[in-house]
């Protein structure tokens, strides 16, 4: 059973949050010892895949690989390539061996090649790898596994951040690569883009996607990305760029992150871990227009969805956040997050709060600080909702984090690090333990929250 958050607190919630994983008591009714045991792990892998032939070539593969937006039958793959024509060899993990699956050759296009991979097996590790047609040259290997299947449960592993704009090569990344995650959460200004072109958007996306850190990143795990102003330009809007630069702005941020499209053939879709955990992947920048933050036909899929969701945790990936930070820094830039927008902030809390829906997460980042907290102060609708600030990954860090001081009960720890964060979801016993992680993988903060 969910606790409000006066109960929460009245409990001793903050001690055991500070005191991190396994430190969660007995839950209202429950005697001690009488928890259910952890959900399962996730089954072993292989050590990393080494290919047996041809030699590492950076100059035809300069990018390495990039999986996006798995199933728990498929995954789609990215690829950059100064070959013509490469061929493909999948492997799949089983009894701690990699084993062949399928070999298939391509024709690379503009130096571009996307395909899906269909006909996976789920919750299972898979390692991909191209070569040059004469076998004589690779790319990095590849590692992703798939989702769980439909009514499958186990403990899920991913990792988020956002905001990149410096701290090269991000060693945040290549950290977080050590993890073999379950896949990985991009949320935004993920490149900084000073372009209006297709060409322009490519040439921007080059530099982020050979960066050390993203290279290392998505050799490791699976990525779910969505996008925030700076994928197309400061602070923008649909009536300040126009359909043709969004366009093109979007081509390039799917070449790059490879993606499924929404129910409308945009950003926000949903992503399903079998009964384990369900994504929800908004598009908060597209859609705003007269006093909304997103569509209406966005907001019932939200509604409709975490309604419906067989899933015990449902993760929201907000690229701003929807947290009220009045008593942080009042309503400075409110127009730019959920706060500016009062009536659907609302509307989507409320949803939540009437219809019971439990296990709701929300994470998110823009902000240039680490943060987790109550979504609202007590006494308002989203009073018992959490929302993590992931990141910043490399843009410059946000003062305010430096300066807060307060003992605000809302705010439950503000980070000012560079930091990406490590999600362990355990269904059985219906936590997130959360970590915020620097650069060099020491712990920023760990709390473990009950949903």
């Amino acid at each position: 059973m969910k606790q409000s958050r006066r109960e929460f607190l009245s409990q001793g919630g903050r001690a055991t949050l500070a005191m991190g994983f396994g430190a969660c008591g007995a839950g209202p009714g429950e005697e001690t010892g009488s928890a259910p045991e952890d959900s399962p792990e996730r089954s072993s892998e292989p050590a990393p895949y080494t290919p047996v032939e041809g030699t590492l070539d950076e100059d035809l593969f300069p990018r390495g690989l990039q999986i996006g937006d798995v199933t728990s039958s498929s995954a789609l793959v990215s690829l950059f390539s100064n070959s013509e024509s490469v061929r493909l060899t999948l492997l799949i993990g089983q009894n701690d061996v990699w084993d062949q699956e399928r070999e298939e050759s391509f024709t690379v296009e503009d130096n571009r090649l996307h395909i899906e991979l269909d006909g996976l097996q789920p919750d299972t590790a898979y390692s991909l790898v191209f070569f040059s047609e004469d076998g004589q040259s690779h790319s990095l290997v590849a590692r992703f596994r798939t989702a769980l299947a439909e009514t499958a449960s186990r403990k899920i592993v991913f990792g988020a951040t956002s905001c990149m704009g410096g701290n090269w090569p991000w060693p945040g990344l290549t950290n977080a690569a050590s993890e073999a995650l379950d896949f990985f959460v991009f949320l935004g200004d993920t490149t900084y883009a000073a372009a209006s072109t297709l060409s322009q958007y490519r040439q921007d996306w080059a530099v982020v996607m050979s960066t050390q850190g993203m290279v290392d990143l998505t050799a490791s795990t699976s990525i779910v990305a969505t996008w925030d102003d700076h994928e197309v330009a400061n602070n923008w809007s649909m009536d300040s760029i126009g359909e043709e630069r969004y366009a093109a702005a979007l081509q390039a941020f799917r070449e790059c992150l490879p993606q499924r499209e929404g129910e409308t053939g945009g950003i926000w879709r949903s992503l399903q871990w079998g009964a384990a955990l369900e994504l929800f992947v908004l598009d908060c920048r597209s859609e705003r227009s007269e006093g909304q933050y997103i569509s209406n036909t966005q907001m019932e899929w939200l509604k409709s969805g975490i309604q419906s969701s067989s899933a015990r945790f449902k993760i929201i990936c907000n690229s701003v956040p929807i947290t009220d930070m009045s008593a942080m820094i009042g309503v400075a830039q409110a127009e730019d997050r959920w706060q500016g927008y009062p009536e659907q902030r609302e509307e989507i809390l409320r949803h939540i709060e009437d219809e019971g829906i439990e296990g709701v997460l929300w994470i998110t980042g823009d902000v240039h600080f680490g943060q987790i907290g109550w979504v609202s102060p007590e006494g308002q609708v989203g009073q018992s909702a959490w929302e993590v600030y992931c990141g910043p990954t490399g843009s410059f860090l946000n003062p305010v984090a430096y300066y807060y001081v307060g003992d605000d009960p809302q705010y439950e720890q503000v980070i000012y690090d560079y930091n990406w964060v490590r999600f362990e979801c355990d269904p059985v016993q219906g936590t997130i333990r959360v970590q915020h992680l620097n650069d060099a993988g020491e712990s920023l903060s760990d709390h473990v929250l009950e949903l």
